[in-house]
């Protein structure tokens, strides 16, 4: 038997740098300015070095180092005349007039033609803007400037942790602060076990999820602009998929805590399921709460009624395989490029082919949400948790709305033809036999073991330092869901030797009543694990594939700390910093890629997907080396140029499955998989 192993994807990521390089002096330098000027951001500047840039830098002197000048003039203009949003002001990205100053602060940044001019005026524009909008805008930025691949941001929830730790963890952060006592301070989940949803908290309120969803939305903004230099392949399709695979773990999740899988909401019934988020803003208002059985209401600038109009238009474009354009073209929506405009009008981007007609039936949702408790603004409450990207999976209606919209796409997935056991197959290639290990001792094959653990959050920037050089170690003692390490072991018969892209997705084999879920139902469940390309050569190969090098996961990012630490030391040559250019902050947590299973054993049906890689790929001349250097690519896409693969996203169960018996081609295989929850980690 002829071996072949899989191509590596390599992950790039801060905490563990695979496609990794030696930074020079000039790249630390930068990563040291970005971690300096992140720090503490609710205070101004302390670091001599930035200060001095503040108080000596003004981006008017230097005009002709920016791409928009007229941008930077309207920028200063706001700042000088104080017609900016105020330091303690609650930021709202769907705030129209705090986006367009956010939106004019990004311009200017990505504007500025060199690293030193985007940077200096980033420390001119810190203290004299709101802190999160500043951070969001500086965020964007970074993220697109080529001069700044590789530079790693600290873990959202270490810039700014009052967006994910619970009042009572901060509350006793200050007083550690105020005693000079180091501590570590366990947080728990909201609610209690009166309340079903606690079951599946410990999901929707984890930071690294949180802030997965925050940098998505960083990586494809809904206010992008096509004219600025950085295209956005398919995003349209990837807001629809990403947000689709989060309802489709959330459901998973749900049946694991023996749940049933989420009911979408609608607009003119109640919101079943309240929510108590027991966090505070950075300026002392809490995050509103919402009671049980609530009904959406009319807000100024927007009704239920608005809602439902725009939705029925959306319903009438899918059923009639139409979308109209501004200028009354029509656009079809029955190909494969269908998804992305539907996903662009749904959200809705600045993409979408007609905003006015079609609405944000995704953004308002979020809105509508998010003021629900105070429709009138009556009262002057702050926004609700769906009004940030940072905290809106903590809701549990986050998934219901999601649900609601996930059924848009599904509408329309249905009414596409089914694939043709043409479009499934793959001539001359076979999937011979799969297998799942675990790598823990007591793993047996086709068996895998999840875990709760706990990690280690820094505070630091949750208290104010002013005034004090003194440095007491604070942290926040996380609880997470995790699970052992695992290796696919599929064989593979080839009739030549072929480039493929091997596809794995689990699908829950049980629904909450106990009943087997036949295919067609099951499969808008499917849950992406892992998509890679192989090399393989005639006859039979044995593929294997290691759980950590998922294109939908990330491993744990470095604390802001040690960070600055291992930063600090590389800039004394103490060290070597090793840094990958094509580091993505977006990706699910690599923790999270299994479903927490059940105490028992929970059974899923996973399926492995062999297609032809050369059929697949959409760039001439791509090779499966080039598809290795992209990271998590599977939920968050590419930064830059196109996405390596051209089948659909979720291809093969994103079409309805007529026939079992047509579905099952010689390329496609699948086995039962047993997820066990377990008490404590398993001895590796």
């Amino acid at each position: 038997m002829k071996l072949v192993w899989a191509l590596a994807i390599a992950l790039g990521a801060c905490a563990l740098v695979v496609a990794d390089q030696k930074a020079d002096m000039t790249f630390l330098t930068r990563q040291l300015q970005v971690l300096k000027l992140l720090r503490h951001l609710n205070q101004p500047l302390s670091d001599p070095e930035l200060t001095a840039i503040k108080n000596s830098f003004s981006p008017l002197n230097h005009l002709n180092k920016f791409k928009e000048p007229e941008t930077v003039k309207l920028l200063v203009g706001l700042i000088t005349k104080g017609k900016v949003l105020q330091r303690d002001t609650v930021f709202s990205l769907f705030h129209p007039r705090h986006r367009y100053e956010m939106v004019t602060l990004f311009e200017t940044l990505y504007g500025a033609t060199d690293y030193d001019t985007f940077f200096r005026t980033a420390v001119y524009a810190r203290d004299r803007l709101n802190p999160r909008q500043f951070l969001y805008a500086f965020s964007v930025a970074l993220l697109h400037r080529q001069d700044c691949r590789g530079i790693c941001l600290p873990p959202a929830y270490e810039i700014t942790p009052h967006m994910f730790l619970t009042t009572d963890v901060v509350r006793k952060a200050y007083k550690a602060k105020m005693t000079r006592t180091p501590t570590v301070i366990p947080m728990k989940f909201t609610g209690s076990v009166n309340n079903p949803e606690q079951r599946v908290a410990y999901f929707g309120e984890d930071i690294g999820m949180n802030s997965h969803h925050s940098h998505w939305h960083m990586d494809f903004p809904f206010w992008w602009k096509q004219e600025y230099a950085g295209y956005k392949d398919r995003k349209g399709e990837l807001f629809y998929y990403m947000h689709h695979q989060m309802v489709a773990r959330f459901d998973a999740e749900r049946l694991s805590n023996d749940l049933p899988v989420v009911e979408p909401l609608e607009w003119d019934q109640k919101i079943v399921e309240g929510f108590a988020p027991g966090a505070t803003y950075e300026n002392g208002q809490e995050f509103p709460m919402r009671p049980d059985n609530m009904c959406f209401s009319d807000l100024p600038f927007l009704t239920v009624q608005d809602m439902k109009i725009f939705e029925g238009r959306i319903r009438d474009a899918i059923a009639s395989g139409y979308v109209k354009t501004v200028d009354s073209r029509l656009m079809s929506l029955n190909n494969t490029a269908g998804i992305n405009l539907l996903g662009e009008i749904v959200e809705s981007s600045t993409h979408s082919v007609n905003p006015v007609f079609y609405g944000k039936l995704h953004n308002d949702g979020h809105v509508m949400l998010s003021k629900v408790t105070d429709p009138h603004l009556r009262y002057g409450v702050p926004p609700g948790v769906m009004e940030h990207f940072e905290t809106a999976t903590r809701d549990p209606a986050f998934f219901r709305l999601h649900k609601h919209v996930d059924n848009l796409f599904k509408f329309h997935k249905d009414l596409l033809v089914p694939y043709s056991f043409h479009e499934l197959e793959f001539p001359g290639v076979k999937i011979e036999a799969v297998k799942v290990i675990g790598t823990c001792k007591a793993s047996t094959p086709n068996h895998l073991i999840t875990y709760f653990d706990e990690s280690h959050i820094d505070l630091n920037n949750i208290v104010d330092t002013s005034g004090q050089k003194e440095v007491v170690d604070i942290k926040a003692l996380v609880g997470r869901l995790n699970h052992e390490p695992f290796k696919y072991v599929i064989t593979v018969h080839s009739e030549k030797p072929v480039r493929a892209i091997v596809r794995v997705f689990p699908l829950p084999k049980y629904n909450w009543f106990g009943q087997m879920v036949p295919l067609d139902e099951a499969r808008w469940g499917a849950i992406e694990l892992d998509r890679f390309p192989v090399s393989l050569v005639h006859g039979d190969n044995i593929v294997t594939r290691n759980s950590e090098d998922s294109t939908v996961t990330i491993p744990e990012p470095r604390s802001f700390p040690d960070l600055m630490s291992d930063v600090q030391k590389a800039i004394r040559g103490e060290q070597d910093f090793k840094y990958d250019i094509h580091h993505r902050h977006c990706g699910f947590p690599h923790r999270l890629l299994l479903p927490k299973g059940k105490p028992e054993g929970m059974v899923y049906r996973l399926f492995v997907v062999v297609t032809d890689y050369d059929k697949d790929v959409v760039a001439p001349g791509m090779s499966p080396d080039d598809v290795n250097t992209l990271s998590s690519l599977g939920y968050c896409g590419v930064m830059d140029g196109k996405m390596p693969d051209g089948k659909p996203m979720g291809f093969p169960f994103d079409r309805r499955v007529p026939s079992e018996e047509t579905f099952y081609t010689p390329n496609i295989k699948t086995i039962d998989l047993t997820i066990k929850n377990v008490k404590q980690k398993p001895t590796e």
